[in-house]
């Protein structure tokens, strides 16, 4: 993964100036957002875009379409269902959404193990050099695992999950809303 300079925009920060822009944020959010917009003229220009684009989008008013509009419009759309587990999901994407987060849990949760079971047991001092080497190289390979299993938890994350089930009904939608205004733009013209 490559990193990012730090007067580069990090997509994560993107997406939070996003956020607060539209007042969509927490309040941990919105302060880390006013606060690399206050260090960095790249994302005091890009807050300040999505603070124009968020007051042009709420002065749009509703507008009143005729039945079979609205009802053509419904069927092609069918909304998703509502998600009642919503601390569940939260404490998931939480854990999985931040590889730094999961990694240190991971490894808490590993070091809390291995305290527990070094603290329970009677030290024994009677391994040779050999088995050394081996718990050495089994440790190696655990560690091999689990990296891998957390890599492939993020690209799934970031291909299949963001990829497909946020993005592709924001284009959508972005897509009606463009298709409404060229129409309307069509008709006055």
């Amino acid at each position: 993964m490559n990193r990012k300079k730090s007067f580069e925009l990090t997509e994560e920060l993107h997406n939070k100036i996003i956020s607060a822009a539209y007042g969509e944020a927490n309040l941990l959010d919105k302060l880390r957002v006013m606060q690399a917009v206050a260090k960095n003229p790249d994302a005091k220009k890009l807050y300040a875009s999505y603070m124009w684009t968020a007051a042009e989008v709420k002065q749009i008013k509703e507008e009143n379409f005729t039945n079979d509009f609205v009802s053509r419009l419904t069927q092609e759309n069918i909304p998703a269902a509502k998600n009642n587990n919503s601390f569940i999901y939260d404490f998931l994407s939480i854990v999985f959404a931040r590889p730094i987060i999961s990694s240190v849990t991971t490894i808490v949760l590993i070091a809390s193990i291995a305290a527990a079971l070094i603290l329970n047991k009677p030290v024994q001092s009677s391994y040779n050099e050999s088995e050394i080497l081996q718990a050495r190289e089994q440790a190696k390979y655990a560690f091999t695992i689990v990296d891998n299993i957390f890599k492939q938890t993020n690209l799934t994350l970031q291909n299949e999950i963001l990829g497909e089930k946020v993005t592709k009904p924001i284009k959508e939608s972005v897509g009606i809303v463009n298709n409404l205004l060229r129409g309307e733009k069509n008709e006055t013209n």
